[in-house]
């Protein structure tokens, strides 16, 4: 009796023992999902930083090892910048043992509701905005990733200073931006007959004022073929493809490029380009259509002879009907270089170039324009004198 009461004991100590044992394999590791977001938004072209401010949206869908069916793990969460590491800002997500999971990011985080096309719908092969009104929002979508428990594996090693580690994530911009630079050609000139003796140009930008873009279209994208980029709607316009949006709609009203704030006097020219207010942003990826997409000038010259006289003048465009008196026709943006179309992921700049005499070649000198007479006499019975005026 003794020794079955002993061997009783015995098994309740090893039972205690598998127990403790058992609490300690079930205990989880706490390894939480973070994201490592490029430094730079797209190294191979134009680049950029993203921004630590701003959060952005996720989803991802977990597969099991041994199966292909795709369970949802993250809805439409908001990932943001919380001590030192991108990580989810509401609800705490660990990586799974096993399997993997596919993470679709989009940018900045728009809550749940897609009102106004703010939200794109995300699946695990699209992501689609429809109806979409541009603001000056730089929108984005990242590439899509799939990752495992390993996640450690993956690291940005061009920003190794990054200082986390998590699921790739690199945004593409899905709209174009647009602005604007000014210059002018020359500002002075030295006369040909004296070299001692030059003409002076001021050339004032008092106004410039860009309208009709379209502001509200729907963008499609599809996964491509390696499962990891997307694949932009393709639009044929003259017989070329272009990445632009659909559907468009919406015309912008007249936006000044000239900030009265900064420049209340107007913007004075010099051979460098300048910067004018990039009021216009982010806009819908469109095709430009003479008539539509349109630029507005209010220019003042003032030009100093070499004598020291000095004449002033205005170079005003207006698109009313009929043109006013000494105004000139606006300016169609897709007349002003070859540029036919705004594509997505586009950092699109116009140069515009004020050559501040007439203008009879490309050349930027102003030898081609000046006064030039040419007399010719003829019998007592009729005179000739053919005067031309090049301005």
């Amino acid at each position: 009796m003794r020794i079955m009461k002993k061997l009783i004991i015995l098994a309740v100590a090893v039972a205690a023992m598998a127990g403790c044992a058992k609490v300690q394999d079930s205990t989880p590791v706490k390894k939480e999902v973070t994201f490592e977001v490029a430094n730079r938004l797209t190294k191979a072209t134009t680049g950029g930083v993203y921004s630590t401010s701003v959060p952005f949206g996720t989803y991802a869908w977990f597969t099991a090892t041994s199966g292909s069916d795709h369970a949802a793990f993250m809805v439409n969460e908001q990932v943001a910048f919380l001590g030192g590491v991108w990580k989810n800002a509401d609800n705490t997500f660990y990586w799974p043992k096993t399997g993997s999971v596919d993470f679709i990011s989009y940018s900045p985080f728009a809550g749940t509701s897609n009102t106004a096309g703010t939200v794109p719908v995300i699946t695990q092969n699209s992501i689609t905005y429809t109806d979409y009104t541009a603001g000056n929002t730089d929108i984005m979508y990242a590439d899509k990733a799939t990752c495992s428990s390993n996640i450690d594996e993956i690291n940005d090693t061009a920003t190794p200073e990054s200082g986390f580690t998590g699921v790739p994530t690199l945004f593409r911009h899905a709209l174009a931006k647009v602005s604007f630079k000014v210059k002018a050609n020359f500002v002075e000139w030295p006369d040909p007959l004296d070299a001692s003796k030059k003409t002076t140009w001021e050339v004032t930008i008092r106004s410039a004022k860009i309208s009709g873009l379209h502001t509200t279209g729907s963008c499609a994208l599809t996964l491509n073929a390696d499962g990891k980029s997307w694949d932009k709607p393709v639009t044929n316009i003259g017989g070329t493809d272009w990445n632009i949006w659909t559907n468009l709609s919406g015309s912008s009203a007249a936006q000044e490029l000239v900030d009265p704030t900064t420049y209340p006097a107007g913007v004075v020219l010099t051979t460098d380009a300048q910067d004018l207010n990039p009021l216009t942003g982010y806009v819908i990826p469109q095709s430009l259509e003479a008539g539509v997409q349109m630029l507005d000038l209010d220019i003042h010259i003032k030009t100093t002879l070499p004598t020291g006289n000095i004449i002033e003048e205005d170079y005003i465009t207006s698109s009313a009907t009929p043109l006013p008196a000494g105004k000139f026709p606006s300016i169609n943006l897709s007349d002003i270089s070859n540029r036919t179309v705004w594509q997505i992921n586009e950092n699109i700049t116009y140069t515009i170039n004020i050559k501040p005499t007439a203008k009879d070649t490309e050349d930027d000198t102003p030898e081609d324009v000046i006064i030039t007479f040419d007399p010719a006499v003829a019998d007592w019975v009729s005179v000739s004198n053919n005067i031309k005026i090049q301005l």
